[in-house]
């Protein structure tokens, strides 16, 4: 399946020249529009505010993008991380990040770029719904638990006696919902 990333900006963070090519070349054939490749936390810190989309290494020659990351969560940019690392090592607040560890191939980057930048793009239940249980298979592997994970944020969404914050927008509203039942733990969505 061809990815159409239709022109959105995405910002580029990785500090391995070849494998930086590698990802420019996979996202301008998806038609995204890229932003970099940055190879320090400071050049990457400029272009923040101008990016739809990111793809984040976790560690640029010794420092983490994680206080990048924060940006990007801030401005509801959504992002990956493309590292070596295992997604164990990321602290907790990004739990709902997808982390593909290398070498994987770039494509599976632009895979869920797409998918992320569809969450954004839609404000409709229905439309989102099947999204929502994308991600939440990313979780978990089990489809019943993770159809039970989108139910309970949904119900948390009904539930929830205030309304949905001021400006906000309803994808990454219940997305965030999901992450933080999944950040108390997913032992009673499991089978």
């Amino acid at each position: 399946m061809r990815h159409n990333l239709n022109g959105k900006r995405v910002l580029v963070v990785e500090d391995n020249y070849l494998l930086a090519l590698d990802l420019v070349d996979e996202l301008e054939a998806a038609n995204a529009v890229v932003v970099g490749p940055c190879n320090t936390l400071s050049d990457a810190s400029l272009q923040v505010a101008h990016s739809d989309l990111a793809v984040l290494d976790v560690n640029l020659s010794g420092e983490t993008t994680f206080p990048l990351a924060d940006r990007l969560q801030a401005l509801d940019v959504p992002y990956v991380f493309f590292t070596g690392y295992e997604k164990d090592v990321l602290p907790v607040r990004f739990a709902g990040v997808d982390c593909i560890t290398k070498p994987q191939s770039p494509a599976i980057v632009v895979e869920l770029l797409d998918l992320r930048s569809r969450e954004v793009g839609s404000d409709s239940i229905l439309e989102l719904i099947p999204i929502l249980r994308a991600r939440a298979r990313g979780f978990l592997g089990d489809p019943q638990a993770a159809d039970r994970l989108v139910e309970l944020a949904l119900q948390c969404a009904i539930d929830d006696p205030g309304p949905m914050p001021s400006g906000a927008r309803v994808a990454p509203w219940l997305i965030r919902l999901m992450d933080e039942i999944m950040a108390a733990g997913p032992g009673h969505l499991l089978n």
